[in-house]
């Protein structure tokens, strides 16, 4: 059986952008704890983590936002969204959870708001 969910990380400067693609439902609860797991143990001064590629946010991925949230407070890194789909932003609201996440529309938007984390060009 193939994976639901597929991912893909990539450093820029000391950031990690973790891209996320396909179903955030209880089968691919364990691709996603394992990347998200891997770029906090890197010790980035930024995650973002990019949902475009998300077509169905459930309460499993809302979870592990919320776990990756609570492992950037305690470990002072900042952790923000990009590009969440209308559907994932709507299971934010009704869960009362979007003003628990810095959401940027690019990767490039959330990492101009964190310019130290961008390498010199």
């Amino acid at each position: 059986m193939l994976p639901c969910l597929k991912s893909e990380t990539v450093r820029i400067g000391d950031a990690l952008v973790c891209s996320f693609a396909g179903d955030m439902i209880l089968d691919g609860d364990q691709v996603a704890a394992r990347v998200l797991d891997a770029a906090f143990d890197e010790r980035p001064a930024l995650v973002a983590v990019d949902l475009a590629g998300v077509e169905l946010f459930t309460s499993t991925g809302l979870n592990l936002l919320l776990i990756a949230r609570r492992r950037a407070v305690a470990e002072h890194v900042p952790f923000v969204l990009v590009a969440p789909s209308e559907r994932t932003l709507r299971v934010l609201e009704l869960t009362d959870t979007t003003g628990l996440f810095s959401v940027y529309a690019t990767a490039e938007d959330a990492l101009r708001h964190h310019p130290r984390h961008v390498p010199p060009m």
